[in-house]
């Protein structure tokens, strides 16, 4: 039997006067009956195991005993492996298991109860002691260490046909011939190639002999699995094409194909602006840049340009996508930039005559749609300026040469203004 927790049970002792025997007999009658209670109590916490010191190792799971070590179930380098190492006479609170000498297998770890898991990664022979402590706090009994030479045998890896999935197939072109290299696996014989799930591309075919190949005739990503069919085994193994459609760089926000360029673009000087480009086809993601922009815009990471112009004129650009592969497209644009008000350069008044109509119209472009018109100084008598149109018409009164101040107001406070010398002869 195993050593009891509860120690050694003491004798009876008498304290105080001498019972007479009468007495003293039944006194022990009592004492004998709490013997047995306490002896029922005490055992029945108790684990026996026939012959077995506390501490001992099992004869399970290593109960080969060859020489001087117990011989473990065997593992295998590069599969997963677990054991208990166990006690006899289990104290799971009381008990700490540890390697004291030797090695487990590289890739195996035991943990303080004795379990052994992990996943041996080189073929041998490993020994070592594993030794029990014992701790002699919360309620433990101590007792001396005890140890066990154990040895676990990892054979070699298992000789498996393994499908090859990496680098993977290269991208695709659509309309244009494919060849991939011819797909590999590792670990035995291939006899021969077959497709297990899914889709190729339209238009591709995979040979018996791995290889894939034809002229693709849908853009997008095909995801399917290979069989490798040979020796040991058959393996299986997933693998996509990315058939890339041109790389195209046309308008936002759709990629519209452009067929006409440069692709004129107007805007209003002072004014915001917001346009932009599109690619489609390649591979992402794309990278897009310009070689110049007019003064006060930016050409921004998504394609689109934006920003208030300040100049007034044409800019011609270049605006060009490259994306992940570094295929580029480029495409023509032409921006031009409005004033939103301005005098013709070289226009003057047409010269008048006392008595006659009289009509003309302020020589004023741009690309403001509210135009207000305005003068000061003296306009030729008998004429007027109507200030939606900017037309000075009526019949003249008098004839001489009048300096007259005209103003043009439009959109976003813009004002200009000019001084003309209207001419009325006689």
């Amino acid at each position: 039997m195993g050593l009891s927790p509860c120690g050694p049970i003491p004798e009876p002792t008498h304290v105080g006067h001498v019972p007479s025997p009468g007495a003293e007999g039944s006194l022990m009658r009592r004492f004998r009956f709490s013997l047995v209670i306490a002896a029922a109590v005490c055992l029945a916490g108790m684990t026996f195991v026939p012959g077995a010191a506390a501490g001992d190792f099992a004869d399970e799971p290593c109960s080969t005993n060859v020489g001087d070590a117990y011989i473990c179930p065997t593992a295998t380098a590069g599969a997963a492996y677990s054991i208990d190492l166990k006690l006899k006479e289990p104290w799971p609170e009381c008990t700490t298991i540890v390697i004291s000498s030797g090695a487990l297998p590289p890739g195996l770890s035991m943990d303080t109860a004795g379990a052994i898991r992990g996943t041996p990664t080189q073929a041998g022979s490993y020994s070592f002691f594993a030794t029990v402590s014992w701790s002699n706090s919360g309620g433990c009994i101590s007792q001396s260490p005890s140890d066990r030479k154990f040895q676990i045998n990892v054979n070699p890896p298992v000789q498996r046909l393994v499908v090859n999935t990496s680098p993977g197939l290269p991208d695709a072109n659509i309309g244009q011939p494919y060849t991939a290299p011819p797909l590999t696996a590792s670990g035995g014989t291939v006899s021969s190639w077959s497709l297990a799930s899914g889709s190729l591309p339209p238009g591709l075919t995979l040979a018996s002999n791995g290889t894939i190949s034809g002229t693709p005739t849908q853009a997008g990503i095909f995801s399917f699995t290979v069989r490798a069919n040979g020796s040991p085994n058959s393996d299986t193994g997933g693998m996509s094409i990315f058939v890339l459609a041109p790389l195209d760089l046309g308008l936002a926000p759709t990629g519209a194909r452009v067929s006409t360029q440069p692709v004129p673009v107007n805007m209003k000087l002072a004014t915001p602006f917001s346009w932009g480009v599109k690619a489609t086809g390649g591979r992402e993601p794309y990278v897009y840049s310009a070689d110049r922009l007019p003064t006060g815009l930016t050409l921004n990471p998504d394609g689109t340009v934006t920003g208030t112009p300040t100049l007034a004129g044409t800019t011609r650009s270049t605006i060009t996508v490259r994306d992940a592969r570094g295929t580029a497209d480029t495409l023509q644009v032409t921006f031009t930039t409005r004033a939103l008000l301005a005098f013709h350069k070289s226009k003057q008044p047409r010269v008048g005559k006392v008595g006659r109509l009289y009509s003309w119209r302020l020589p004023v472009a741009g690309a403001s749609e509210t135009k207000i018109f305005l003068f000061s100084g003296q306009i030729p008598p008998g004429l007027e300026l109507d200030e939606e149109t900017g037309f000075v018409t009526g019949t003249p009164l008098r004839a001489g040469t009048f300096r007259v101040k005209f103003w043009a107001l439009g959109d976003a406070g813009t004002q200009i203004s000019k001084t003309y010398r209207v001419k009325i002869q006689a």
